[in-house]
């Protein structure tokens, strides 16, 4: 039995079960998750953009997909041209990808 608690106590809704703590080491545990793989996803385009050259074209072309169906709600494709070596041509196109995405799927007022 005393495996079985430490399993739970491991889960986030097992830390939860264990008071206000536990919740807590859960969701910094989420946190730490998360910003562990912000960083990794900068580093990548950092690195990405360092092979950037002067009038490389980049496109970012992208789908968004309601659960359980075939036909796209958004499609598009953005492009950009780099002005100069190592030009951030990619953040200003994913920027715009995921306005448009939060706004298709943003409620109506």
């Amino acid at each position: 039995m005393k495996v079985g608690s430490m399993a739970a106590s491991m889960t986030p809704m097992g830390a939860m079960a264990h008071g206000m703590g536990g919740a807590a080491a859960a969701q910094a545990a989420g946190v730490a998750v998360s910003q562990i793989a912000q960083h990794k996803a900068m580093n990548q385009l950092a690195g990405f953009n360092g092979q950037i050259k002067s009038k490389d074209d980049v496109t970012v072309r992208y789908q968004l997909f309601t659960t359980g169906q075939s036909t796209p709600v958004v499609q598009n494709s953005l492009a950009g041209k780099a002005k100069s070596d190592g030009k951030d041509v990619s953040t200003p196109l994913l920027q715009q990808a995921a306005t448009t995405v939060l706004t298709s799927v943003s409620p109506k007022q």
